[in-house]
């Protein structure tokens, strides 16, 4: 059965949103390899063929959710700062990065699990592997972003994006350790985190 490409009317997209949302829940708690179209049909209510009017199988609508995982994670719509508007708007420098790594971290949080097996599936299946750098490398690009708006002199940007995007992701994946031992405390707070890496990557870049 095809998939329908364009959503035409606002009853589909709400249907093609609901699935998305109901197997968002479904992966988090029972993990990729243990989920079954199915499960996730069950949950939502649906006819086993609705879910293949909108995605060709598990894999498709895993990767549907990693695309919206990711456009969260780095998009103004989801929460993110515009530092391009913060510097623009006169705003503190400061105050923007703070406010756009509150947004990348919570939505690390929200999305963990989603993440986690992305990273795990990225090892055997080049498709996952190829969308989890993308990630990645969307991470380091933003943060590239930032430096080049600095004052820092005789600095390899993308060099110095690298390194600090992978404290972020590092000190995210720690935060965000659940079944895993973690160098931080359980009770570790995001508002104890925020001051000292944003102070950690003001001064990198001021």
């Amino acid at each position: 059965m095809a998939v329908i490409h364009e959503l035409k009317t606002a009853k589909s997209k709400q249907t093609r949103a609901k699935i998305l949302n109901i197997a968002r829940e479904i992966f988090a708690v029972k993990g990729y390899h243990k989920t079954t179209v199915k499960d996730i049909t069950r949950a939502a209510d649906l006819g086993y063929g609705t879910f293949y009017l909108y995605f060709k199988d598990k894999k498709n609508i895993f990767h549907a959710l990693l695309e919206r995982v990711e456009a969260e994670l780095y998009t103004v719509a989801d929460g993110g700062s515009d530092l391009s508007q913060e510097y623009e708007l006169g705003r503190s420098s400061y105050r923007a990065l703070r406010e756009d790594l509150r947004a990348i971290f919570t939505s690390f949080r929200e999305n963990a699990s989603l993440l986690q097996f992305c990273k795990e599936l990225s090892i055997m299946d080049p498709v996952f592997r190829k969308q989890y750098e993308a990630m990645r490398a969307r991470l380091i690009d933003r943060t590239r972003q930032v430096l080049e708006k600095s004052t820092l002199e005789n600095v390899n940007y993308q060099i110095a994006a690298v390194a600090i995007a992978g404290m972020i992701e590092s000190l995210a994946h720690e935060w965000n350790s659940k079944d895993e031992p973690s160098s931080l405390d359980a009770d570790t707070s995001l508002d104890e985190i925020l001051p000292t890496i944003t102070k950690l990557y003001f001064k990198a870049v001021s």
